[in-house]
């Protein structure tokens, strides 16, 4: 009896669904199985073209991979899907991204002359500052700017001579010359400028010079060296005597 074509389709299916069956009992990856392997990834199902790649233009991201090419469009120079802005032109927004001093000695110098910081030292800018400082300052010198960072106690960096924020050199330098430190780095201090925008920098030193206004640990003098045991037996005394002096007054 000849088969109708809805019959035959029902075998083809069913003819499938055997084959996969098949297939995966002889593929088996799983654990306890004699194909199991760790290391082995798998397979994934992702045609080419439209899951790996986007199919429409997509801002930077001109890529390629052998002779084809995805994501390029040929109207554009170099096959980019973004165009270079014009030159001397500034993004809407972006004006204060501009940064014109050199990362120099001198332009160190002009830093701290010229520059003023011109965010609000506001509890809301403050608390921000805090924040970032924490994101990206804290690991090395610490949540309250002591110098006391993981990688700094570690030993494997040398510390800055003046160590903590309480000393003399924090509290005296010109906001200027710091946000050029953060934006070019200095040292063995990276550069953080491609991480913070202006605004954000601006509030970091807000929270420094904060810090650097709060009592100095115990343990270290104003300038971040261990005070020494005969100096806090000076002080001492020189106490008491004031205690004696007014005790005499009266």
């Amino acid at each position: 009896m000849a088969l109708s074509a809805v019959g035959i389709g029902v075998l083809a299916v069913c003819y499938l669904v055997l084959r996969l069956f098949m297939y995966g009992l002889s593929h088996d990856r799983s654990p306890g199985s004699g194909n199991y392997d760790p290391n082995n990834p798998g397979y994934e199902y992702a045609p080419e073209g439209d899951m790996y790649h986007s199919i429409p233009y997509d801002a930077q991201t001109e890529y390629y991979e052998d002779d084809n090419h995805f994501n390029t469009n040929k109207y554009n120079t170099f096959g980019m899907t973004m165009r270079i802005p014009v030159e001397g032109t500034v993004a809407r927004g972006q004006a204060d991204y501009i940064y014109n001093i050199p990362n120099t000695p001198e332009g160190y110098a002009q830093a701290g002359k010229e520059l003023v910081n011109p965010v609000p030292n506001t509890p809301e800018n403050l608390a921000e500052g805090k924040k970032l400082f924490n994101i990206y300052c804290w690991h090395c010198h610490g949540h309250l700017g002591d110098g006391d960072g993981p990688l700094m106690a570690s030993g494997k960096f040398p510390k800055p001579s003046w160590i903590t924020y309480k000393s003399d050199y924090i509290k005296n330098l010109p906001e200027g010359n710091m946000f050029h430190t953060i934006t070019y780095g200095k040292n063995l201090m990276g550069n953080h400028g491609r991480i913070l925008n202006p605004m954000q920098r601006w509030k970091i030193i807000h929270y420094i010079k904060y810090l650097s206004m709060q009592a100095a640990p115990a343990s270290t003098t104003a300038a971040g060296t261990p005070a020494s045991k005969d100096s806090t037996k000076t002080v001492a005394g020189a106490t008491a005597s004031v205690k004696d002096s007014t005790k005499k007054a009266k």
